[in-house]
């Protein structure tokens, strides 16, 4: 059971980022770095003071981006060449917000990760596991990234005692997380004047010149370095970073001196807890240390950071309670009451969109219980909610959704609505209790849009199926890679024209 649970968080880490420091892809053509079914970046700009911009990318995962560190780079340097550079405001900050564990692919980077990759790339060839479903291909992943890094796990276990027996393998590749994808989004942070932030699962560092360190846990495909950046704790946390266009520290790993803000998950998921990964705070000074929003210099914009499933925590608080003696339960109303007036809800989403969640609902409607949510609920007081989804096949395992921006207050228009939300079915299974979430909304500034349009759900699902990892069908992992460009003003506009995109309309 163990075994099964650990599954489906690790295979994220296979194909969605990992890159070195460099100067980018300057003078680097960008053909062929886009998804199969891109659509151009939404824009919904209104210009004023005090306002950020604000980016959310819809990555679409690809084992091609994980062959090589510059391959990677090279990907991440293009996909803001394309959504963000034409649209970046002069004189404002800009904000980019990428996916939840966008920084786990890279595990799956060089020669280590080859094998995870020719699973990943073509799922339905790998024969040992034709005919069959999940887990098969993703037990194949899990066993050849812990056969990869088995020197470095043999080091970790000497060194690190309560190494975990699943996360163990998170801890194993902190070298690999410092020079790439961490490495890759502060250079890119510093090079365009932004602010950029993702997530990863993995343990705190340090940078060391030992030469039993070096030795264990260098990349083998690279010559060996001066240092390492080395694992302090056993502990992984599925942890936020928010990278700044300057450095603010003058010492420390390279990577992480124009770290401006970081937020630790909690409460985690079963999967998470199945892997063994360590929750955040959730109570005293640490846990609303952990919580305290970013206020974006230059603007009135004030960052609180929520990682999926915190999202979709508000609980019932007695009156006069405080929100924050337990973030685990009262998530979002204890970041409100912290003051934060932009939620950015970073999101790999297991399984497929047009289907049922594990609990039964309908899945886009039930996440309208934190996109939505968070503009909706009188309780709290955000303005934004700024969503972006990783989307892609990996394995055995589906990620998919539809990236948003919502907005506090916003009035005009008809409204639009994830797919398969038109109306409440409870004859399709909607219990009573989400009867609030179906229909129109006017509060989605921005929507990207699904594969296809909306449709019954009986078609959704068939939709699903062709998408859906090994299907033979030519819609097979052909997901949609866009992004949101959005001005975020302060007061909220409620005049501002909404649901610019659509997607689920």
């Amino acid at each position: 059971m163990a075994r099964r649970l650990v599954l489906p968080l690790l295979a994220v880490a296979l194909v969605a980022a990992a890159a070195p420091a460099g100067a980018g892809a300057r003078g680097t053509a960008c053909a062929g770095t886009r998804a199969h079914r891109t659509v151009p970046a939404i824009r919904s700009f209104d210009v004023r003071h005090g306002s950020i911009r604000v980016f959310a990318t819809q990555l679409k995962q690809d084992a091609r981006w994980v062959v090589s560190y510059a391959s990677f780079r090279r990907k991440v340097d293009c996909m803001l060449r394309a959504d963000v550079l034409p649209w970046r405001a002069r004189g404002r900050p800009n904000v980019v917000a990428f996916n939840e564990d966008v920084g786990l692919a890279t595990l799956a980077t060089g020669s280590r990760g080859a094998a995870a990759r020719r699973i990943v790339a073509r799922p339905g060839a790998y024969a040992p596991c034709r005919g069959q479903g999940f887990p098969c291909r993703t037990v194949a992943l899990l066993t050849s990234l812990g056969d990869a890094y088995r020197r470095a796990l043999d080091y970790y276990r000497a060194h690190l005692p309560g190494l975990g027996d699943v996360s163990g393998v998170f801890v194993a590749g902190t070298d690999t997380y410092a020079r790439g994808w961490m490495a890759t989004f502060s250079a890119l942070a510093r090079r365009y004047g932004l602010y950029i932030l993702g997530s990863s699962d993995q343990a705190p560092f340090r940078e060391t010149r030992d030469p039993a360190a070096i030795a264990a846990l260098r990349d083998p495909d690279l010559p060996r370095p001066r240092s390492v950046f080395v694992a302090t704790s056993p502990h992984v946390y599925n942890e936020v970073f928010l990278w700044g266009p300057r450095d603010v520290r003058r010492s420390g790993p390279p990577m992480l001196r124009n770290v401006v803000a970081s937020n630790r998950k909690v409460p985690l998921t079963d999967i998470e807890n199945a892997l063994g990964l360590t929750p955040g705070p959730a109570s005293g000074p640490a846990a609303v240390a952990n919580l305290r929003p970013y206020r974006v210099p230059g603007s009135r914009a004030r960052l609180g950071f929520a990682t999926s499933l915190p999202a979709f925590q508000f609980g019932v608080l007695a009156p006069g309670a405080d929100p924050c003696s337990n973030t685990a339960v009262y998530y979002m109303r204890c970041l409100s009451r912290l003051g934060a007036n932009v939620v950015v809800q970073d999101e790999a989403n297991p399984g497929p969109w047009a289907n049922e969640r594990a609990t039964g609902i309908w899945q886009p409607l039930d996440w309208m219980g934190s996109t939505w949510r968070s503009v909706a609920d009188p309780g709290v007081r955000f303005d934004y909610n700024v969503t972006p989804m990783l989307v892609g096949n990996l394995g055995d395992l589906v990620f998919d959704g539809q990236s948003a921006i919502t907005q506090r207050g916003l009035r005009r228009g008809r409204g639009c609505h994830y797919i398969g939300d038109a109306r409440f079915d409870p004859a399709d299974g909607d219990p009573a209790s989400e009867a609030g979430y179906a229909g129109a909304k006017t509060q989605f500034l921005a929507l990207a849009p699904w594969v296809t349009r909306d449709a019954p759900r009986a078609a959704l699902r068939a939709t699903a199926k062709r998408l859906a990892p090994a299907s033979g069908d030519r819609l097979e992992n052909d997901y949609v890679e866009t992004a949101l460009a959005a001005d975020l003003t302060f007061p909220p506009d409620p005049r501002r024209r909404g649901c610019v995109g659509a997607g689920g309309r």
